[in-house]
């Protein structure tokens, strides 16, 4: 019965870590008695304890609530100014680039005081990977045109004034711009379906969680920014 019992409660960790399974739920009758109830906590105490220990870890401090929000947010500038400084601290490039993630991607907040890797798990539950894209200057349009109607995404190195999108470096010469942004979104997700247009294509393999942990563990003090990027 021990054993039996060992092994759904795995499965079912298993299922509830996985954003890629779909399950049919169904009523399972257990049965046993305190004894046993009591080892299986026994049994499962080390591990909950370890967990529990890793992710009230403390990475850095916040010095506000962050929250996320259409058109601009503290959390989402976070987000998009972390993810863009991680991708670029040691790249040089000739052309324009900008980041751009999805309001909706971001699932919790930060709260004023220690901020843990729990907190970060909670922003970021996904297995999203960072990818670069190449895009048509003229992508640009679509991309604006998406922004207007979705009320506002997290953006780095962009601006969106009175309804036009401008990308820091872009000159009357430039004919591509960069985009940095998450597997997820480059393959349609949200129905960004202008990032199609891309001419060229690198998947990083780096979780778009994992950077949030590096900038967070990097800045101590998370860099906080209130600009209205979008209005």
């Amino acid at each position: 019965m021990l054993r039996h019992l060992l092994l759904f409660l795995i499965g079912a960790s298993l299922l509830a870590c996985s954003s890629h399974l779909t399950t049919t739920a169904s009523k399972v009758s257990l049965n046993y008695d305190s004894a046993e109830k009591q080892e299986v906590s026994q049994f499962i105490s080390p591990y909950k304890d370890s967990m529990e220990n890793t992710m009230n870890q403390v990475l850095a401090e916040s010095s506000v609530s962050m929250e996320v929000g259409r058109p601009s947010s503290i959390l989402g500038n976070w987000a998009s100014d972390a993810l863009f400084v991680n991708q670029t601290r040691t790249v040089k490039l000739s052309e324009p680039i900008f980041c751009l993630l999805n309001t909706g991607g971001l699932r919790s907040s930060i709260g004023k005081g220690p901020v843990t890797l729990g907190d970060i798990f909670r922003i970021m539950p996904f297995e999203n990977s960072v990818v670069w894209l190449r895009l048509p200057l003229a992508s640009l349009d679509k991309i604006q045109s998406y922004l207007q109607q979705s009320g506002g995404e997290p953006i780095a190195n962009a601006t969106m004034i009175q309804g036009k999108l401008i990308v820091n470096n872009v000159t009357e010469n430039t004919k591509f711009v960069w985009v940095i942004t998450t597997d997820y979104l480059a393959n349609g997700g949200d129905r960004m379906d202008f990032f199609q247009d891309a001419v060229e294509r690198f998947d990083k393999k780096t979780l778009l969680r994992d950077v949030f942990i590096e900038e967070a563990k990097t800045q101590k003090n998370l860099i906080v920014s209130s600009e209205k990027r979008i209005q």
